[in-house]
């Protein structure tokens, strides 16, 4: 039974460290979320490169064994563009993903408006919500395409809110139960 009490403890500082890193990591989230995005897009980068070297290295040590691929050669040099290209322009990369989601959320938006048009032709009475669905569906879809960086800086927030919230929350509940323990 002691070991287990000791597991637990031990567990629970554990528990207590990751929850402090959870609350600063939040706040830095919360706080500078365009910063924070762009860093972890060079963090990106860097680890692109870091892959292009390991890859290249070991093509290199691999190159006159008769199975030697140009493969590995052909994602070190993928990898080595994409790191470069993450490092140059971290913000352009940043923005590629919500565009990407917003273009997707716009071509379903005009399905929902077609949709809500054929239910209007047929006499059904729900075509007007619909209607105003789709609207919304394709305006929330612009909104992503149009201003992509303010969204992922939106959406960061949130992730650095629900951290601080995890955070926090994880810290109250472990000084509860360190309490109940004595």
């Amino acid at each position: 039974m002691g070991k287990l009490k000791e597991r637990f403890e031990k567990l629970g500082k554990n528990n207590m460290l990751l929850s402090i890193v959870m609350v600063v990591l939040g706040l830095a989230l919360f706080i500078w979320p365009g910063k924070t995005l762009t860093l972890a897009a060079q963090i990106l980068g860097i680890a692109l490169l870091v892959g292009a070297g390991i890859s290249a290295l070991s093509w290199y040590r691999d190159r006159h064994k008769v199975n030697a691929g140009y493969g590995t050669l052909g994602v070190a040099m993928v990898c080595l563009v994409a790191g470069l290209v993450v490092l140059i322009a971290p913000k352009g990369i940043i923005t590629l993903l919500p565009k990407l989601i917003g273009i997707a959320i716009l071509i379903n938006g005009v399905i929902n408006l077609a949709q809500a048009l054929e239910l209007r032709n047929v006499g059904n009475g729900s075509w007007t919500s619909s209607l105003v669905m789709a609207v919304l569906t394709i305006v929330l879809g612009l909104f992503l395409v149009v201003f992509a960086f303010s969204a992922m800086e939106v959406a960061v927030m949130v992730i650095g809110g629900v951290f601080v919230y995890n955070g926090v929350s994880n810290l109250w509940i472990e000084s509860r139960y360190r309490k109940m323990g004595r």
